[in-house]
């Protein structure tokens, strides 16, 4: 098994062809030399089953003695004997023939019995057909008919015509395997030659794309596949690249700044500043969110498991218009209505919390957070008094370490990841999220959630 593992696919087309045909092919002949022995063997025993009747009906009529019976019918090669009741040989055609009986078959007067026997008394190995034919003569008097037809010819005839087949099967064998060795050659060029293109893009790490047959058969599918495949590849080695070069272009900067600072304080000797110890912890807790939207992306990417409990949206709405509020920093207007949903509370907080930090980055007027359920599904949106994103770039913002206001974002200590995030919690929960803008032309973020079998309409 395992050196017909390590074979190749025609190789293993070819062996298993060879043994089905070869299989077809003694089947076949056996079949036939079976078949023809029985037409031979037929044959020869109507020729001596007429010869019997042909002695009975002499026997019978009492035209001739029962001597003058056998000697009357040509024997054509056969062996004829006529037998009395005991089984004694009275008359036989041969001189051979008349010491023992030719067969022990005994049917009574006007019944036939015939055998097919590889020796008859005093030969050995020669196939004999036998008919035996029970008569009466006038007087009464039972007799055996006996005829042993030889086969010589037709066994002869059968054992040609099986070699025969034999060497042809052989023959046609060969060529078929020479066929099916061609044909499967051919049809795994195309596979060999996406194959050695797919290992070329490999070395070379080179953007390519296979050469689709213009078969449009399943080699042809196999190739339009391989370049979907590929393209999908390239679309992730090149996102998986954007990301970890942002992602070091993130960390360089406060740990930049970190390294300046305390190079600064070692070579000055001066004593503990509070101003610079500010500074160190907020591009450390920078550099704390960042790693720690990393690890959340990477989560989500590998599956990140999810609660499946029933949350009230509106709640977790209203804690966070109530955080706001607290720091003073920003007018929040709120819009809540009863919105249940399914799903994990503490990453639909997330979600709400990183929607709300956007949104005040990019404004220094009011936020306002609304909620409410609409049909079969909750409505959440988050507005702030900035410009909206441009139609073009609406759905880009939501690509990790997108920046569409890249100085101001970092002086706000944006990391670019927040959205990304909102957008695969979002769809975590079957949500769908989108950049808008409100009717009076402010920057929108609309989240809509399938809403609990036990939220209301609003």
């Amino acid at each position: 098994m395992r050196r017909w593992e390590r074979w190749s696919l025609r190789r293993r087309v070819v062996a298993v062809s060879a043994a089905a045909v070869t299989l077809a092919i003694v089947m076949g002949i056996s079949a036939y030399a079976v078949t023809l022995d029985r037409i031979l063997y037929a044959a020869a025993r109507d020729a001596a089953t007429l010869q019997a009747s042909d002695i009975s009906a002499t026997v019978t009529s009492g035209q001739s003695a029962v001597a003058g019976a056998v000697q009357e019918v040509p024997s054509r090669g056969s062996l004829l004997q006529v037998l009395d009741a005991g089984h004694r040989v009275l008359a036989a055609s041969d001189p051979a023939a008349s010491h023992a009986p030719l067969t022990r078959l005994s049917p009574s007067p006007g019944s036939v019995a015939t055998d097919q026997v590889t020796g008859l008394p005093g030969e050995v190995g020669e196939p004999y057909a036998v008919v035996a034919e029970g008569v009466r003569d006038r007087r009464g008097v039972s007799y055996v008919v006996v005829v042993a037809s030889p086969l010589r010819v037709e066994t002869a005839t059968v054992r040609t015509a099986t070699l025969l087949l034999v060497l042809g099967g052989a023959v046609l064998l060969l060529l078929l395997l020479v066929l099916v060795g061609r044909v499967m050659r051919r049809a795994l060029e195309p596979v060999e030659r996406i194959r050695s293109e797919v290992d070329r893009i490999t070395q070379v790490r080179d953007r390519g794309h296979l050469t689709v047959p213009p078969s449009g058969d399943e080699i042809s599918k196999l190739a339009e596949t391989m370049n979907r495949m590929l393209d999908r590849l390239d679309r992730a080695d090149a996102s998986t690249r954007r990301f970890v070069s942002d992602a070091s272009h993130e960390l360089r900067s406060p740990l930049a700044t970190i390294r300046a600072v305390i190079e600064v304080s070692q070579a000055s000797g001066q004593p503990p500043d509070p101003t610079r110890d500010e500074l160190v912890l907020a591009e450390t807790m920078r550099m704390q969110r960042l790693v720690d939207d990393l690890l959340t992306l990477a989560k989500v990417d590998d599956g990140l498991p999810m609660k499946r409990e029933e949350v009230d949206l509106d709640d977790i709405v209203d804690a966070e218009v109530r955080r706001l509020r607290g720091t003073g920093e920003q007018a929040v207007r709120a819009s809540i209505g009863a919105a249940r949903v399914m799903g994990d509370h503490g990453r639909l907080e997330q979600v709400v919390r990183n929607l709300v930090d956007n949104a005040a980055r990019h404004t220094t007027g009011p936020i306002s957070l609304a909620v409410r359920t609409v049909d079969d599904e909750v409505l959440l949106t988050v507005d702030n008094a900035g410009s909206p994103v441009p139609e073009a770039d609406r759905d880009a913002v939501f690509e990790r370490f997108t920046r569409l206001e890249e100085a101001r974002e970092r002086d706000r200590g944006g990391s670019g990841l927040g959205l990304a995030i909102a957008r695969t919690l979002v769809e975590a929960h079957h949500g769908r999220i989108r950049a808008t803008q409100t009717p009076g032309g402010d920057c929108r973020f609309e989240v809509r959630l399938p809403a609990s079998a036990a939220s209301g309409p609003a």
